[in-house]
């Protein structure tokens, strides 16, 4: 693969070189099209905004609170001014790439190239003098495309096709909203003589007969040096190599000259996915002439699948590794690298609901960026075509988000509002869409009359709907972990929605994670248990132990009646092996008969110090109404200025979920055991604490809990 690199002076030693970006705080501005010609007519007492660099206008506004993913401004019709003021002094080369948009650019004044496409890079040379203003104006596309409609020839031209022209980029196919700056501004010294600069990397990295070896070429344009060197810098210290040159005729470019080397690594530490160790990386240094290339870092892994064969796992490392994601079709993947923001944020949704692969559809090509931001979050990255076992995938249902979503999106009235079904997938040539799918479930699993219920309680519906999709999640999960389980690769339909409400992701539009999220989240523990029934209808209990090293457990099983009362128990102590699984059929070794339990609860725990690790349930009858109340408590606590619920039941509580109209929930839907207490953070919509100024307010529910417990103002 190709990837970007920095040139940086070196430092006299092998730890990587700081990036030279152009230091200072970013700021925006938003005009009329064509209302400045230049920064000279920009009026400076405007309401400048602070910018998010890299980011895009999108993120810009979501800072100012300016951006609803609902309806979306639309930024292509309106001129977007970028603003940094910077102090350096003498002959400098400003380079400009990532740019997303049509763009010029100013540095004091005067104009200097700027990239018009998001894969171009443009260098300025500019003589700077204290302080000094760089500006860069994203101009608007439609008056544009309108001054150009005469020439336009929609036959000869099928990069404008109607599926891309209203809301897409037709030459790149990313949404028009992704306007502004992907990467930061560089600042290099000139009168120097870096043969490194602008050097083009290549990068091959992989495991042979258990070494690392990494292959690195570097494409030069200038005479390459005679003495070069790469570096492998890792955890473990650090591996040097000459560079050598390569014949300059092989390069199928004139005027360019290649450096090459070649590292093996002995003993390597090895890349993992989160979920079964650390995602270990190496740093790739090229030193020449005093100077240090960043060439970016590698992953040292192997991955083997067994498609047609008896392992349904695939191996990383020579380890069975079950692996559970989520599709990734063309939308999906514009929004996660629209920009470096937004690609940290659905990495980080994608990594906490559990996730170690994400598998992008047939047609999309991954980003060199993309693959870089998966490495580092131990995230796998997989293409439809590849040689991979055949997934067990989740059924299209109709998630419901979160009453604070619905609200947001004015479907507070959801079951009335015409826009209802705008989300809901309907494949073509079905009577039936992904409504009626999760309808037939609901009556089926919970024993319900789905039409009845929506007209007489609306609002229940929605909450039994909700619930639905955490119970098909954690099935869909336990039932393919489990040995001999359906496939060692479980995706869900998608990570995230891209219409208003009802969709198969379990990330709605305005970011937040929905009840099947949740469910995935605990039942993708790297220590797990799970419970279930075996062929002869007894209870059988899986112990899961992803992780590299073996921990003493404590595994306690409760067959409890009427929710509270405790019929029967089994509880057994041992060793769970480094990346084992065992199955054990428990026998009650206190109480009576364990056959009139409504409820069998598992508990996992820390051997030595009592950490609960893992919980799982057990109902034999399933319906909505074959619990009773769960009789719920909720406390409101304050601790180091951090908010908490301390949330207790009488009888066993089943998918406990909180509705907060200011903060969000560490924790939610789940299961609570009779006389059971929790302490569940409340965090803010970003994902950091709350504030001691942001009082939460909301209320508890229980799926057997008919009225909810209130707390707050």
């Amino acid at each position: 693969m190709t990837v970007p690199a920095t040139a940086a002076r070196s430092r006299g030693d092998a730890r990587p070189p700081a990036v030279p970006r152009v230091p200072g705080d970013w700021s925006w501005l938003e005009t009329l099209p064509g209302a400045a010609h230049s920064p000279a007519c920009l009026d400076e007492r405007a309401a400048w905004l602070p910018a998010p660099v890299p980011g895009t206008v999108a993120d810009a506004m979501r800072v100012a609170g300016r951006w609803q993913e609902t309806t979306p401004v639309a930024v292509h019709r309106h001129d977007y001014w970028y603003r940094l003021r910077f102090a350096a002094t003498g002959r400098r080369l400003l380079r400009l790439r990532g740019v997303a948009g049509a763009a010029q650019a100013w540095v004091n004044g005067r104009p200097i190239a700027a990239p018009q496409a998001l894969c171009d890079a443009c260098d300025a040379e500019v003589e700077l003098a204290g302080i000094n203003t760089l500006h860069l104006c994203f101009r608007a596309s439609v008056p544009r495309l309108h001054a150009a409609r005469g020439t336009l020839s929609w036959r000869s031209a099928p990069a404008f096709q109607s599926a891309r022209v209203i809301g897409h980029a037709a030459a790149e196919d990313t949404p028009l909203h992704a306007v502004g700056l992907l990467q930061p501004i560089e600042m290099l010294e000139l009168g120097g003589s870096d043969v490194l600069a602008d050097a083009a990397v290549e990068l091959c990295a992989g495991l042979q007969d258990g070494a690392g070896r990494v292959s690195t070429r570097l494409h030069l344009h200038r005479e390459a040096p005679a003495h070069a060197r790469l570096s492998l810098c890792g955890a473990g210290g650090v591996v040097h190599a000459p560079l050598v040159r390569a014949d300059a005729r092989a390069n199928a470019r004139v005027n360019a000259f290649t450096l090459a080397a070649d590292v093996r690594v002995d003993a390597p530490r090895l890349w993992w996915p989160h979920t079964h160790g650390r995602p270990a990386q190496y740093r790739v240094l090229a030193e020449a002439g005093g100077h240090v290339l960043d060439c970016g870092r590698v992953a040292l892994r192997s991955v083997r699948g067994d498609r047609h064969g008896r392992d349904p796992f695939p191996r990383i490392n020579d380890v069975p590794v079950f692996c559970r994601g989520a599709r990734l079709d063309a939308a999906a993947l514009a929004a996660l690298v629209s920009s470096p923001l937004a690609a940290r944020h659905w990495m980080r949704l994608a990594r906490g609901a559990g996730m170690n692969v994400l598998v992008l559809d047939r047609d999309c090509a991954p980003s060199a960026d993309l693959r870089s931001a998966c490495d580092a979050a131990g995230m796998l990255l997989w293409r439809e075509g590849m040689n991979l076992p055949d997934a067990a995938c989740l059924p299209e249902i109709a998630g419901v988000p979160c009453a604070r979503t619905l609200d947001a999106l004015g479907l507070s009235q959801a079951l009335g509002d015409p826009r209802w079904k705008a989300g809901v997938l309907h494949r073509s040539g079905t009577l039936w869409d992904a409504e009626d799918a999760r309808d037939r479930c609901l009556r089926t699993l919970y024993g319900v009359d789905p039409p009845q219920l929506r007209r007489a309680d609306p609002q229940r519906y929605l909450r039994l709907s909700r619930a639905l999709a955490a119970e098909l999640a954690s099935d869909f999960i336990a039932g393919c972990r489990r040995e001999g389980g359906r496939s060692g690769l479980a995706l869900v339909p998608a990570l995230r929605d891209v219409a208003l409400a009802n969709g198969a992701g379990v990330v709605d539009v305005q970011g937040r994670p929905k009840s099947a999220w949740h469910a995935m989240r605990a039942a993708c523990r790297p220590l797990q248990v799970l419970l279930g029934t075996d062929a002869e209808g007894r209870i059988r209990v899986d112990l899961l132990n992803e992780t590299a090293g073996a921990r003493d457990v404590r595994i306690r099983v409760c067959w409890i009646r009427n929710g509270m009362q405790v019929q029967a128990e089994a509880g057994h102590v041992l060793q769970l092996g480094a990346h084992q699984s065992l199955v054990l059929t428990p026998r009650p070794q206190l109480g009576g008969s364990p056959d009139a339990a409504d409820v069998v609860l598992a508990t996992l725990s820390d051997a030595r110090t009592g950490e609960p690790l893992s919980q799982a349930a057990h109902l034999p009858d399933r319906r909505a109404e074959a619990l009773p109340q769960a009789g719920l408590q909720v406390e409101m606590l304050q601790d180091a200025g951090h908010w908490w619920l301390e949330i207790s039941a009488t009888r066993f509580a089943r998918w406990v979920h909180i509705e907060d109209h200011v903060l969000q929930p560490a924790q939610d839907w789940f299961h609570l055991a009779p006389g059971g207490r929790t302490r569940i953070r409340l965090l803010h919509e970003g994902g950091g604490p709350s504030q001691p100024d942001m009082a939460p307010a909301g209320k508890v529910w229980a799926l057997n809990q008919d009225d909810p417990v209130h707390y707050g103002g």
